[in-house]
């Protein structure tokens, strides 16, 4: 049997996905969760997100679709769940304080 994560995807997180993505980006950042759940490799480019603080303690990871705007949704790995923190489109290169605070926060209640 194929080993599998189980899928945490708040209500206010699949709010986020179907408002702030176009469809294009929905319809890929779901190949690649598929992908992350079945502990493949995703399709799209990640990156581990620095400067979090210690008060998370995983490794949060984007998936990306750079653009005019960019694209990401941000996941962590963990206790046997994929949990997807927040989903936002950004203009800049740099992770915007707001969204920061947004995945702090919902880190912190896992």
């Amino acid at each position: 049997m194929e080993k599998k994560l189980k899928l945490i995807f708040s209500e206010e997180v699949k709010e986020e996905f179907k408002r702030d993505l176009p469809r294009s980006v929905q319809d890929r950042f779901s190949m690649d969760i598929e992908f992350l759940l079945r502990l493949k490799k995703p399709l799209s480019k990640t990156k581990p997100i620095e400067g979090l603080g210690k008060e998370v303690k995983g490794t949060a990871v984007e998936l990306i679709k750079n653009g005019q705007p960019a694209y990401r949704c941000v996941y962590v790995i963990k206790g046997g769940a994929l949990y997807i923190l927040h989903a936002f489109s950004k203009t800049s290169d740099d992770l915007p304080k707001k969204n920061k605070q947004i995945i702090k926060l919902r880190y912190s209640k896992i």
